[in-house]
C-alpha cells in the first residue's frame, strides 16, 4: 500500500508542478497578457501563422453571446463598431461583467457543467444566482456546494449532494469530476486505463466520503455510526474502505469507544426515523467528524489545490475556446499533457492567489487576443485545435438560442432605463424566452451534430413560425427601401451589415414577393434565423 500510494503521489505532483514558480510568467502580469504570451510561443515554435483578428462585429456577438447569454441588439452591435474608441472591446467586456444577464446566463452555464451530463442531479441555479452575484470565491462554493460548512446557504447548495444521494457511485464520479478534473468512474470496477496506479480503492475511498450522508426533511446530515465500508475486489475478495482521496492521501474515522457498533447504528437510525415520523423541526443529534468537511479539507489543502483550481480553468477555458488546454476535461492526469502545461499552471497559481475569483477569471479569459482571432483559415490546411490559431466555431445553447430568437422579434427591449433592476426584469424575459427553446435545440456535447431533427423542427413548427418577424416585420415594413429593409433585418439577426451579394439576392427576392410583402419579409427573416451563422458563435 505505501508504495501504491507513492507512486500515485508521483504521479500528481508531476502533473501539478509541470512549470516550477520561478519558470513562469511573473504573477502579477495581466491574464490575457500570458495567455497571449504562452499561446504565440507554441505558434511560433510550431512555425504558424494564427488567422487575423476577427472584424467587430464578430467579436461583439461573440462577446456578448459567451458572457451575456445572447445576441447584442441592432443598436448595441451599430454602436460597438462605429466606435472609435481604442478600448471600447476593455469597455464592453467590463460593462457585460457588470450586467444581470452576465450573473443569470453564468448561473445557467455553471449549473449545467455542475450537472455533468447527469439530469437526475438536480438544480442549484437558485444558489448560483445569489453566489455570482455576490462574486463568492470558487473554493467557498465547493464548500457550500458539497455542505462542509456549519452554516449552510439559505438557497440551500446541498441540494447538489441530496439530489444524488440516491445513487453514490454517481455521486463520487461527479464531484471528482466536475472539481478535481478526473472522471474515476472506470476505477470501479478495474484500475484506471490511463493511470495504472489509480485503482478500485481511490473510487471507493472517494465515494466513502458521502456514505454517512443522508436527508432529513430536506437537510443534508450525517450519521454518527456506519458499517465499515467494503468492496468486491477482481479477485473476488471483499476489501475494506478507507476514506481516500485522489492523490491518496486518507482520512481515519474517529473510534468510538462503544461495544456493539451494529447495536448503535440500530439506534441512530431509530432516533432519526421517530423525528421524521413527527415531522419534528428538531434535527437529529450530529457527530463531530463529518466526512464531507475533512473532503473540502484536503480537496483545497496545498498538496491539492492547485489540481481544485486546474479543473475550473481548464472547464472555463473549454467553454470559451472550444478546447481544452487538457482535453478531455474531465481527464487531468499526469499521462494527458496539457497543450500548454505552463499556461495551465500559471493560470492555475494566479486563481488561487486572487481568492478563486470567478468574475476575474472569465474576464480575463475573454481578454486576450487569442480569444478574439477570426474562425476563418484561409490556408488549406489548418492547424490542430490545441493550437488555438483560429477561433473555434461553437454552437449556441439552448438559452443562447432562445434568448437571441426572442431579441430577433424583440430587437429594442431596453429603454432608456439602465439600472442593473430594470436590465434585470429584461434579462428575466430573454431567461423565460431561453428555457422554451429545450424544446428545439439540444445542449452542445462534445464533436456532437446539429441533429436533422432539429432543422426540421426550427423550419417547420407552427408556434416557431407564428412567432417569427414579431415587432421586427412592422419595423422593416416602415423602411420604403428595400436595401434598408435588407440591412436592418441583417443587422438585427446576425449583429453585422448584410455582404452586397445579400443585398442583392434579398432586395431580388422581396422584388419577387412585392404582392405580399408582410411575407416576404417573414421568409427573410426565416432565411437568416435558420443560417449557420446564427446557430453558431463563431
Amino acid at each position: 500500500m505505501r508504495a501504491l500510494l507513492i507512486a500515485v503521489v508521483a504521479i500528481v505532483c508531476t502533473f501539478a508542478g509541470r512549470g516550477l514558480a520561478d519558470e513562469l510568467q511573473p504573477p502579477n502580469r495581466p491574464i490575457p497578457e500570458v495567455i497571449d504570451h504562452y499561446i504565440d510561443l507554441k505558434l511560433k515554435k510550431a512555425k504558424v501563422t494564427p488567422a487575423p483578428p476577427a472584424d467587430d462585429a464578430t467579436l461583439a456577438r461573440r462577446l456578448y453571446l459567451d458572457l451575456a447569454g445572447r445576441i447584442p441588439t441592432p443598436v448595441e452591435a451599430r454602436e460597438y463598431v462605429n466606435s472609435k474608441d481604442p478600448q471600447k472591446r476593455q469597455k464592453l467586456i467590463e460593462e457585460l461583467a457588470a450586467s444581470p444577464e452576465f450573473i443569470r446566463h453564468n448561473a445557467t452555464e455553471f449549473d449545467v457543467f455542475l450537472r455533468n451530463e447527469n439530469p437526475d442531479g438536480g438544480s442549484v441555479r437558485g444558489y448560483l444566482l445569489a453566489a455570482l452575484k455576490e462574486n463568492r470565491p470558487w473554493d467557498q462554493m465547493f464548500r457550500d456546494l458539497i455542505g462542509a460548512v456549519e452554516t449552510p446557504h439559505v438557497a440551500k447548495p446541498e441540494q447538489y449532494i441530496l439530489k444524488r444521494l440516491k445513487d453514490r457511485d454517481v455521486l463520487a464520479r461527479d464531484v471528482s469530476s466536475v472539481f478535481f478534473g478526473l472522471n474515476i468512474s472506470c476505477a470501479q470496477c478495474h484500475k484506471h486505463p490511463y493511470v495504472n496506479t489509480l485503482t478500485q480503492d481511490y473510487f471507493f475511498g472517494m465515494r466513502e466520503f458521502f456514505v454517512a450522508s443522508y436527508e432529513f426533511q430536506g437537510n443534508l446530515l450525517d450519521r454518527k455510526y456506519v458499517k465499515p465500508g467494503e468492496y468486491k475486489a477482481k479477485t473476488g475478495k471483499m476489501q475494506p474502505v478507507r476514506l481516500m482521496f485522489l492523490n491518496g492521501k486518507t482520512v481515519e474515522r474517529p473510534k468510538e469507544e462503544i461495544a456493539d457498533l451494529a447495536k448503535a447504528i440500530q439506534e441512530e437510525a431509530k432516533i432519526i426515523e421517530k423525528l421524521t415520523k413527527a415531522k419534528s423541526k428538531e434535527l437529529p443529534p450530529q457527530p463531530t467528524f463529518r466526512a464531507r468537511m475533512k473532503l473540502a479539507e484536503i480537496g483545497l489543502d496545498a498538496e491539492n489545490r492547485d489540481r481544485f483550481a486546474k479543473a475550473l480553468v481548464n472547464r472555463l477555458w473549454y467553454r470559451f475556446y472550444g478546447h481544452g488546454l487538457v482535453m478531455r476535461v474531465d481527464q487531468l492526469h499526469a499521462n494527458n499533457t496539457p497543450s500548454h502545461p505552463e499556461l495551465l499552471d500559471w493560470l492555475a497559481r494566479d486563481f488561487i492567489a486572487h481568492n478563486y475569483d470567478v468574475k476575474r477569471l472569465l474576464v480575463g479569459l475573454v481578454s486576450s487576443n487569442a480569444y478574439a482571432r477570426s474562425s476563418q483559415w484561409k490556408d488549406k490546411s489548418p492547424p490542430t485545435p490545441d493550437h488555438f490559431a483560429v477561433a473555434a466555431i461553437r454552437p449556441l445553447t439552448p438559452g443562447q438560442w432562445g434568448a437571441s430568437f426572442h431579441l430577433v422579434n424583440n430587437p429594442s427591449p431596453f429603454g432608456p432605463d439602465k439600472s442593473f433592476g430594470a436590465r434585470d426584469k429584461i434579462a428575466v424575459a430573454l431567461e423565460t424566452a431561453g428555457k422554451g427553446a429545450e424544446a428545439f435545440i439540444e445542449y452542445p456535447r462534445d464533436e456532437s451534430p446539429i441533429s436533422a431533427s432539429e432543422s426540421m423542427r426550427l423550419s417547420n413548427d407552427a408556434g416557431l413560425q407564428k412567432s417569427l418577424g414579431g415587432k421586427l416585420t412592422p419595423t422593416l415594413k416602415q423602411l420604403t427601401d428595400r436595401k434598408s429593409q435588407v440591412a436592418e433585418a441583417t443587422w438585427t439577426v446576425l449583429s453585422r451589415p448584410p455582404t452586397a451579394r445579400e443585398l442583392e439576392l434579398f432586395d431580388s427576392f422581396l422584388e419577387r414577393r412585392k404582392d405580399r410583402p408582410d411575407a416576404g419579409l417573414q421568409q427573410m427573416i426565416w432565411a437568416l434565423v435558420n443560417s449557420p451563422e446564427f446557430r453558431f458563435n463563431h
